[in-house]
């Protein structure tokens, strides 16, 4: 399930041009590429996206796909696009992610992605009496078979992120957490994290699906509670309209809530759980807390870093045991021990190769060229190393320290809302940003690296010091950081009072208008966010696909 295969229904009947990748500034207002009422438009061509739209493709449903930029190799393209990404960030946080953790072009955020997966696990989507407004209205016996979906659409292994991984490293003993209060956790990459590389020819040369760029949505027109289409601008701000029986808003929590509140004229949201939309802001934050000493710095080193068998790569961590966290009222969360390596020399030859894959000319072409003539001793130890043995490169790190990441109490008060101070290059309110951390969040991270720290020491491994962070909360706020996952933006519910949107992932109370985004979850557990997007993106795809758009829209 992989963008490529085509189903017979699909070809065009309307006498519909050959479709292709379409720059918006090309069309005339009457061109047939704007009126697809039969069709099902998705805004916006990151993971969530392209995974919707290239799935119904395969199913014979009829798609257009929107991108607000264009090619992911275009760097001018890519440039012009970032101020579209600008915004306020008010409150006590700074939140990185508004503009370093987005991207407007083809592939989205995929683009500056480094390819984890792992799924939310069932206490992470079960209600907990200790922390509001937590609990999905999805359990994994639905989310399960599109878990499976979205790890091959990713080409992962599927063999799970827990302590079993270890089995595929078997010269490698596991480090010993005591199981009361910390497991095992693993995260596993994908080997072609950024999407709009992988899939831009496939669109480009597609006869069935349609891929406008330069096509910024601006707003989705709703008449009589039945949406009608898309607001579009190009580069230039020409104002056009995509009529379609059915949208999918798959922006990005942050642009997803900030076009549904674009879309009312009270810059609230749409439909009857509008007054939520941007509420529940959460991401995952990431706070170092402890500098570790290894007494065993290879054993730990090994047993800590990147593993690789030969068609996966994981990454061992640590979690929470449920069990402790509903005894000490705590947030899901993991940590992980970052040794910092320098490579310069491979630094050289990734960047190389990276630029000789994606037709560049690296910048510091001279000096790259340089340092990997002196890499050959270092690559082939790390070669060998990683294909013989499994392990990372083995160089000894500068410093260690432990990163906790951590789950967020859903909070209706952080936020994104519109800033009418400050407007984009069309002239629409930017968004604004109130990322708020509870006390719950500083508890957890601290407990978390005690228990960690008490592991450490028991069995001998490492000398661990406290940060600032760990007794300082002043210092613990300067030290936190965004992970540039955002969520909960437009979230899931079944009762219109408490969300955005249903468990089907349709606007409560708007006919043909559906959320397909990290914006949708309810809490957003510790894990990284892609693989679950896509699974729920794949599983929207199979519903929509089983109701064929009406093909009529009424007049606006």
């Amino acid at each position: 399930m992989l963008g490529g295969r085509r189903h017979p229904s699909a070809a065009p009947t309307d006498g519909a041009p050959h479709r292709m990748i379409v720059d918006l500034a090309t069309l005339e207002p009457s061109a047939p590429e704007l009126a697809r009422p039969d069709a099902t438009v998705v805004v916006g061509g990151g993971a969530a996206g392209l995974a919707l739209a290239l799935r119904l493709e395969e199913l014979g449903s009829p798609v257009v796909l929107l991108e607000s930029g264009g090619d992911a190799r275009d760097d001018a393209a890519i440039a012009a696009a970032a101020p579209l990404n600008e915004g306020a960030v008010v409150g006590g946080l700074h939140y990185r992610g508004l503009q370093d953790g987005r991207q407007r072009s083809l592939g989205g955020a995929t683009q500056l992605w480094h390819g984890q997966c792992t799924r939310l696990r069932s206490g992470d989507l079960a209600q907990r009496s200790w922390l509001p407004h937590s609990g999905w209205p999805l359990d994994l016996e639905v989310l399960d078979p599109w878990y499976d979906a979205a790890e091959r659409w990713f080409g992962l292994s599927g063999r799970g992120y827990d302590d079993s991984r270890w089995a595929e490293h078997r010269r490698l003993s596991p480090l010993p957490w005591s199981g009361d209060r910390l497991l095992a956790d693993f995260a596993e990459y994908t080997a072609t994290p950024h999407l709009g590389d992988r899939f831009h020819e496939h669109l480009r040369t597609s006869t069935t699906l349609t891929t406008l760029v330069q096509a910024t949505a601006v707003g989705v027109r709703v008449v009589e509670d039945r949406v009608q289409g898309v607001e579009l601008r190009d580069a230039a701000g020409r104002e056009l309209f995509l009529a379609a029986g059915r949208v999918v808003v798959a922006a990005g929590a942050v642009e997803s809530a900030r076009l549904l509140m674009l879309s009312d004229p009270e810059g609230v949201g749409l439909g009857t759980g509008r007054a939520l939309t941007g509420r529940f802001l959460q991401d995952h934050p990431v706070v170092p807390l402890l500098e570790v000493a290894p007494t065993r710095r290879a054993w730990l080193q090994d047993r800590t870093s990147h593993l690789f068998a030969r068609d996966a790569r994981i990454w061992p961590k640590v979690r929470l045991a449920p069990a402790a966290q509903e005894r000490e009222e705590l947030v899901a969360a993991n940590a992980v021990l970052v040794h910092e390596v320098e490579e310069p020399e491979l630094d050289a030859v990734r960047r190389l190769a990276g630029a000789l894959k994606r037709r560049r000319v690296p910048q510091g072409l001279a000096g790259d060229l340089r340092l990997a003539l002196r890499a050959v001793g270092p690559t082939v130890r790390t070669g060998w190393r990683r294909w013989a043995r499994g392990l990372s490169s083995g160089r000894p790190a500068s410093r260690v320290r432990l990163d906790v990441w951590l789950e967020q109490v859903p909070d209706p008060d952080s936020r994104v809302t519109l800033d009418a101070a400050d407007r984009d290059a069309f002239g629409l309110p930017l968004p604004r940003v109130d990322w708020r951390v509870s006390e719950t969040e500083v508890r957890t991270s601290r407990t978390m690296a005690r228990w960690v720290a008490e592991d450490l020491r028991s069995h001998g491994l490492a000398e661990v010091t406290e940060l600032p962070a760990m007794t300082d909360d002043d210092a613990w706020r300067a030290a936190v950081s965004d992970a540039f996952h955002p969520a909960g933006t437009t979230r899931m519910s079944v009762d219109p009072a408490q969300g955005v949107v249903d468990p089907d992932l349709r606007v409560h109370g708007v006919e043909g208008l559906y959320v397909a985004s990290s914006s949708v979850f309810p809490i957003a557990g510790y894990a990284n966010p892609t693989l679950t997007i896509v699974a729920l993106a794949l599983r929207l795809a199979a519903h929509l696909a089983d109701r064929p758009v009406r093909g009529e829209l009424h007049p606006a």
